[in-house]
């Protein structure tokens, strides 16, 4: 979004952080990640060993086991296939929303990447969904379609960086970021404001919405 690319490898230099990109882990050993670099056209560039104390890897994600290889509900990982109003095309009757949504890779790159799910983005998936189920049991066809809107905090610590994308997936509306410590204390009030909405069970208080609104901010393509 916007220079967020060079703002990301900005924080990190200031931090003593080296990155390795377009690489894949291929092997884990003790205090040792062995990884190998591929340049644009996605050729073998480096191998080389990565010393650590401390590792997290993240796997690539995939669908569950129970709904695999199903034809016409599935794509080759497993991801739920939908339509503009979250509906499976072949089976009329399931709806999917969040991570297990099928979302085709924003650009094609050396290393195959998927398209980030957000959680404002999937609470626009959530609305249009119910709108459309209820529309379904009224013996209507399903009309809403949800922004896909975006909206994250990015907490470096003690400071961070914002980012609105409208909507996330390109081309974009709305294509804005900024960084500040105000960033790290709005991720924390946040925090305690989310988790005290669950708690109370209001998940979108009337304030919430008319602020979002205001700025543009909206979960429906159709709503006013």
């Amino acid at each position: 979004m916007g220079d967020s690319k060079g703002l990301l490898e900005s924080a990190m230099r200031d931090r003593h952080i080296k990155w390795i990109t377009n690489a894949k882990t291929t092997k884990v050993e003790n205090g040792k990640l062995h990884a190998t670099e591929f340049d644009d056209m996605g050729k073998e560039k480096r191998t080389h060993e990565v010393p650590f104390k401390y590792s997290m890897v993240l796997p690539a994600f995939k669908g569950i086991d129970a709904v695999f290889g199903i034809e016409g509900l599935t794509n080759p990982r497993g991801f739920i296939l939908i339509d503009e109003h979250q509906r499976n095309p072949k089976y009329k009757n399931i709806y999917a929303v969040g991570v297990c949504v099928a979302i085709p890779p924003v650009e094609q790159t050396p290393v195959p990447t998927g398209a980030p799910k957000t959680g404002y983005m999937i609470e626009s998936m959530v609305e249009a969904t119910a709108d459309n189920i209820r529309a379904q049991l009224d013996g209507k066809e399903p009309t809403a379609k949800a922004t896909w809107n975006a909206v994250c905090l990015a907490d470096f610590g003690d400071t961070g960086a914002a980012f609105v994308a409208l909507p996330q997936i390109p081309p974009r509306n709305v294509n804005w970021f900024a960084e500040g410590k105000w960033v790290h204390l709005g991720k924390v009030a946040f925090e305690r404001y989310f988790l005290r909405k669950m708690k109370k069970g209001t998940t979108e208080p009337v304030y919430e919405k008319l602020v979002l609104h205001a700025l543009g901010i909206l979960k429906l393509k159709d709503a006013a």
